[in-house]
This record gives structure tokens, sequence and C-alpha cells, in this order.
């Protein structure tokens, strides 16, 4: 007999003897007792507790009055700038992102420029002081367009705080 054999009929012995001892175990285990009846609350019940509803704050009395409670900035007016507010801020800001994006384009095209004036020796373009001049001119766009999404942003981020309306900033 080999050593396989040997070891699946050890196998076997043991998984008949796990599933004798499981069943065994099985009886043996206890129920869960039963679960009491959920409390009703009655009127009887609401009656013989009443004499000490006021321990529970029913009749407590606020500190401050409730026309002194309230903040008289509050109430002087609807919240935030209004319609024509925010329209006139939209149109200023649309006019300084058109300054913006020009601007974007002209350096555009400078890098566009400068990018065809490098020369070409051999296939490749010779590195020049050119190149370094065209790595500072993608510095200036990116600069260009991260300040111009930054107007935007903040210009949309006001208005948000302030309740206007997304419609009053087209």
């Amino acid at each position: 007999m080999s050593d396989r054999m040997r070891y699946l009929g050890q196998g076997i012995g043991l998984s008949l003897l796990l599933a004798a001892a499981l069943d065994s175990g099985a009886d043996e285990t206890p129920r869960p007792a039963p679960r009491p009846p959920a409390r009703v609350y009655t009127n009887a019940d609401l009656e013989r507790v009443h004499p000490f509803s006021d321990e529970t704050g029913v009749s407590s009395v606020p500190a401050v009055p409730a026309s002194e409670a309230a903040s008289p900035e509050r109430e002087a007016g609807p919240r935030g700038q209004g319609e024509a507010f925010w329209r006139r801020e939209a149109a200023a800001m649309r006019e300084r992102l058109r300054a913006l994006e020009e601007r974007a384009a002209a350096l555009r095209a400078r890098i566009a420029e400068r990018a065809q004036e490098s020369p070409v020796y051999g296939g490749r373009r010779r590195a020049s002081s050119g190149s370094s001049s065209i790595a500072s001119l993608k510095a200036s766009l990116a600069a260009v367009e991260r300040r111009a999404q930054k107007t935007q942003d903040d210009l949309e981020e006001r208005a948000r705080r302030d309740g206007a309306l997304p419609g009053w900033l087209r």
C-alpha cells in the first residue's frame, strides 16, 4: 500500500469522526429563551407619570425671550446682493477673462513661432537659447491659464456663498 492510500484512508476516517461529533453536538445546543413581549404604554401609564412631567423640562422657560434671540442683521433684508449685482460682477469677470484669453493666445502664437525658428541639423533640433525661452513662454502660458481659472472659480464661490442663482452668472 502506498503512502497516498494510507493518507486517504486516514482522511476519510477523520472526516467521518468529525461528522459524527457534529451530529451528536447539534442536539445539545440550547435554544434561546423566547423574548418577552414588547411593553405597550397605555393612557393609564401616562396618567401615572403626569405629576412628574415638569421634571422633564416641559414647563421650562427660555433664558432669552424670542424677540431678543433673533439677530437684527438677519432680519435686515433678503440674503445676498441680488441678481443685478451678480450679473454686473459676471460681466466684469468675462471682460477680465477675455483679456487673459487674448494674452494666452498671444503666448501660444509666440511658442509656435519659436518652435519653428529653432534650426534643424541632421534631423534633430539644435539645442539653443531658443529652447529655454520656449520653456519660459510655456510656463507663462500655464500661469495665465491658472489665473483665468482661479478668477472664474473665485467669482462662482463668492456667488454660491452669497446665495446667488447660477443663472445670474451666465
